[in-house]
């Protein structure tokens, strides 16, 4: 079976959105942190001191992967870039689609959306 192949500008602005949607995932978790503190000013209990610890371990854990994947994202993006110096037109470049960074980007996104929909059921509880 071959790979599907697409035009690299096509490649490269789904590279582009992806790590805009990082940047976003980084700026939610900037703004849960500002809330965990919150709750930590407000809470002397024990079950919400547990939640807290958990979640700045998530979200610690988060940005290193956000790190990691957009460290990757970078270098599909440059090689993507020498590909597109080799000819005048980059639409007519054909590349393979990188099914394994596409699964990573998938993953990312499905852990984040479990990670954000658990931390705020704990939201709910404790603001």
């Amino acid at each position: 079976m071959s790979e599907l192949k697409k035009p690299i500008t096509e490649l490269h602005n789904e590279i582009t959105e992806w790590k805009s949607d990082i940047g976003l995932v980084r700026d939610e978790i900037s703004a849960f942190q500002k809330e965990l503190k919150e709750i930590v000013n407000k809470n002397n209990n024990k079950e919400a001191m547990k939640g807290v610890e958990h979640f700045q371990n998530q979200f610690i854990r988060q940005l290193e992967v956000s790190d990691e994947l957009m460290h990757d994202l970078h270098i599909a993006d440059h090689k993507l870039a020498e590909k597109a110096q080799l000819s005048v037109d980059s639409n007519l470049i054909l590349k393979e689609d990188d099914a394994q960074l596409r699964d990573k980007v998938e993953t990312y996104n499905k852990l984040f959306r479990e990670l954000e929909n658990d931390y705020h059921q704990f939201l709910e509880k404790w603001m």
